[in-house]
Parts: structure tokens; sequence; C-alpha cells
């Protein structure tokens, strides 16, 4: 199972770099006629892929894909790599790494770089799982052709080379350079480059004039037409409000609800959604608690009204009934179907189980209780204000039915850290990806649902390997579909909503093509 790297780690070992600079976070100003962006995004942490477990929308200015996708089949098409083919047992990979590419150094994207960066990520990547699978990779320098021999078919192989967390490095930085070197000397082939960073506050980037892309979804294919980016890191919502209007800060990614409704009437900002596919759930501790009682878990699963938390988001997450969203690849209607049908919305049945568990209101204070217990039960949740507006909104409704639900908020990492130690009532995360594969297999945190004891899951990730090895779509898709149904019957993760995402960006910036999975390009980028 995934085990997530501690953002404090991260920020330790950027702020342990000596390549920093000595200056201060002063914006530079529009000078020249030079064409410069300003955007305001989250910190970064580190410009190498494979040592984050977290990646902003804006960072893959940093990091050109391997491969590019489809928006609507997450088919691979050509982007620094052409001409993929997979043999029909799907165990042999084989494309192309066209001359012409070359990182900011000057140097040449080769071949090797790519054997050689995935290598390197097998051993340091948190989601090194996705290609693990790759069991040697073969370079012909005289084609320039790349063949990956694989011990199994997994089909989220094919979404991890489209993705953020797998780059090109060049292979003499990896062989010259250490961890804690990489972490923000890492220069990845891209349209940016990091230029100067001051860790915390901001980074600034050139454009690489050696960049030429085969990504089919972009108009220009060679450098972008901008002479440097400033990203400014954790900005307060007022000040970039007061920037966007004013024209000081050029993109902003994800404005809170409150910013896009004061933004909404500047002529000079566009507000554009750009959602990424993403389930936000529930986990339930199953093996103590109140919710080791089945009936207790099916009654609150039973209870929660989704259309209702969700108003309370002003348009920043709507209802969610399967684990694998309906904008992820292979979604199953009929999971959906069966979820919506089962396992939600029936005060009725929930009322019925409460009762036959032995929780009813006894001494009329309006607060179930049995055996002289309350029913008062813990939750942890990021402190992400639509989280948090669905949490609050949840409290109330199940007060209500004389449910005391203590909420408490937490850094998200924090959440993860709860659940692994068992130490935890429910919880809510989410799982922010378009392959289901990676998203079933970082369900849960807790590790009962792993490691045997009272409730063994382990059936539950032999089947989600099994549904990765097959190697035709279709059938695939309707495994998917039935073991999302035969999870159901635990009660134990929960689908409550998805977050609908926007970013808001200045009329006067052009090329910020929003694609229907909510990736951007960011090649036809201009002003």
């Amino acid at each position: 199972m995934k085990k997530l790297i501690a953002l404090l780690l991260a920020m330790a070992m950027i702020f342990s770099m000596a390549a920093c600079t000595g200056g201060g976070s002063t914006q530079p100003a529009q000078t020249g006629g030079a064409k410069k962006l300003v955007i305001a995004d989250d910190e970064w942490y580190g410009t190498d892929p494979y040592q984050q477990d977290t990646w902003s929308t804006v960072q893959t200015l940093i990091n050109e894909p391997i491969f590019s996708i489809d928006p609507e089949t997450g088919a691979l098409n050509d982007s620094i790599a052409t001409g993929l083919e997979v043999s029909d047992d799907g165990l042999t990979m084989t494309f192309t790494v066209p001359e012409g590419k070359y990182y900011a150094s000057g140097e040449q994207v080769e071949p090797e770089d790519i054997k050689a960066s995935l290598e390197y990520g097998q051993q340091i990547s948190p989601y090194a799982e996705g290609w693990e699978n790759i069991e040697s990779i073969d370079v012909d320098p005289a084609t320039r052709k790349v063949t990956f021999h694989l011990s199994r078919f997994s089909s989220d192989l094919l979404y991890y080379l489209g993705e953020c967390f797998i780059g090109c490095i060049d292979k003499d930085q990896l062989d010259s350079m250490s961890e804690d070197e990489l972490m923000w000397g890492a220069q990845c082939y891209a349209p940016f480059y990091v230029d100067q960073y001051e860790p915390g506050s901001f980074v600034v980037l050139k454009p690489n004039p050696g960049f030429k892309s085969d990504n089919p979804y972009v108009s220009n294919k060679g450098p972008v037409d901008i002479d440097e980016i400033y990203v400014k890191f954790n900005t307060d919502d007022f000040t970039v409000i007061e920037e966007m209007k004013s024209g000081a800060c050029d993109y902003w990614n994800a404005p809170t609800p409150d910013a896009r409704q004061q933004l909404a009437s500047a002529s000079n900002v566009v507000i554009a959604e750009k959602s990424y596919p993403v389930t936000d759930f529930m986990e339930i501790n199953t093996d103590k608690g109140i919710f080791a009682d089945e009936k207790v878990r099916q009654a609150l699963c039973l209870l929660l009204d989704r259309e209702k938390y969700c108003e309370m988001t002003n348009g920043a997450a709507v209802p969610a009934y399967s684990m694998i969203y309906d904008t992820m690849l292979y979604f199953s209607q009929a999971a959906k179907d069966d979820f919506m049908a089962n396992y939600a919305n029936n005060e009725a049945k929930a009322l019925d189980l409460l009762k036959e568990a032995g929780w009813e209101d006894h001494d009329g204070d309006g607060i179930l209780d049995k055996n002289g217990q309350k029913f008062e039960f813990g939750m942890y949740a990021s402190t992400d204000s639509t989280r948090q507006a669905i949490v609050q909104a949840m409290q109330e409704h199940l007060k209500g039915y004389g449910m005391i639900m203590n909420a408490e908020a937490i850094d998200w990492n924090y959440v993860h850290e709860y659940l692994e130690a068992d130490d935890y009532d429910t919880g809510i995360h989410s799982l922010e990806w378009m392959e289901p594969i990676l998203i079933l297999n970082c369900m849960y945190d807790d590790p009962e649902f792993i490691n045997g004891g009272d409730n063994d899951y382990q059936w539950f990730y032999d089947e989600v390997t099994k549904c990765a090895s097959e190697t035709d779509d279709l059938v695939r898709s309707d495994m998917l579909g039935e073991l999302q149904m035969k999870n159901h019957k635990e009660w134990n993760c929960i689908p409550l909503y998805s977050d609908i995402s926007y970013v808001c960006y200045s009329s006067r910036v052009k090329g910020i093509n929003i694609l229907p999975n909510g990736f951007i390009y960011w090649n036809d980028l201009g002003l």
C-alpha cells in the first residue's frame, strides 16, 4: 500500500539545500517589453518529480510528460517519446525518443535518460508500484528505441507514463547528484526550468530554448513564447484577489469559493473550471468503537445526505456515489446504481437499523444512547475549505438524528497518519487520479484492511491486481465495476463528493487550454 511522504520531511530537505537565492521575495516588475507572468500557487517541494508525493498543475511547466494522455479514453499519445507499441500479451512496450529535443542545459534528451529516470524512480518514488512491473529496459542507440520488458501487464502503467510523477531527467545528473541535491537540482525535460528559488516564498522560471514537443494536444511544438514566470507561494487570499483585479497577478491556481465570488465581476479576470477526477470519501474504523457493529455503519451510510452537504460549498463540490467517479476511466454506471439503490439515502431503513442495534434516546436528551454510552464519534478531516463545509453540514445533519460527530480539522497528511495508526473512528480523504487502479489500491489507510486480524481485506488487493492484469479494456471495466459492488457490502469506504476545481487568469494571458480531464499543457502559453 502507498505510503505518503510527510511534507515536513520534504520541507526539511528543501531548507537543507544550499542553492537557494539570498535575496528577498520581491516580485519582479514588468520592464522593457519582456513577456513575464506572475502565478500564485501552493508551495512547491522540489523539482524532482520522483521524490514528490504532491505535484501542482503549475509544476508541469518544469516537467513534460513522457507521453500525452487522451482526455477521453486515457490512451497514450506522443510527447517526449513517440510511436508507442504494446505487444498483444501486454508484456513488451516499445517507443522512440526522437532527436532534436534539448534540456535547458543544452544536452540532448537521450533514450538512456528515460531508462535511467524510471530505474531511479523505482528506487525512490512513493508511487513506484505503478511501474514496478518494468522488469528490464533495453535501449538501441542506433534507432533510439526503448523497450520495456514487463513481468506482468498492469493497465495503470500506461497511465503513469503520461502523468506528472514520472519525468525525464538527464542521466548525467542522476549519476552525479545525491538525492538531496536532486530534490531541487533535478532539471527535467520541460518548457521551463527553475532559474531561482526561495524556499517557502517563490521560484523564477525561465524558458528552455531547446524545447520541442510532439504532443498532439498543443499547437506550438517549440519553445514557449514567455520570457519569465514568477511563481509565488502561499500568498493570502486578500492579496491575490487584489492583484488579480489590478493585473499584478496573471494566474491563480485553485482560488477559494469566496475568492471566485469576489472576482466574478472583474472584467479582466477569467474564471475557468479545471476539475481533475477525484473522489472524496469517508473511511470507517470497522474493528473497534461504535462502528465495529455493521448495522451502525449501515445506518450512518444510509443517512448521509450528499446533496444537502454539497449545497453548502457554493458550487465547489458535487455528490459522489462511487469510488471510481463518473469522470474517471472505466467508470461503472452499474456500480454507481448499485450504491445509490442499496447504500444511500434511506432514512427509514437507517433508523430501523439503529434501533435493532440498541441505539435509542432512552433518557430523552435528544442523543442516542446504548447501555449508558452516548452515540458519539470522531471525524478527522483536512482544513480544506470545501471539506470543512461538507463536514460542518454533516455534523449538523447527523445531530438531528441524535448522533454527535466531533470533527477535528487537521493537515491532510495527519489524517493519513491517524488512520494508519488505527487511532480513529472516521476520517475523510480524497483520491485524485483518472486511472482507477491506483484509486482502489490507495483506498484504505487502516492497517486492519491489509495486515489481517479481525477484518482481512487482502482479497480486495488481490482482486485489484487481477483487474489491472487484464489486457482487454472492456473486460477490465466490467471487472472493476463488479469489484466495487463487492466492496460496497463491507460498508467501510463511503464515497461522499467530488471537488469542482477552478483557476483564475488574466484576460491578457493566452493559451490556457484546459482539457476535459483537467490537464493543462502549457506549450501554447503567451500574451
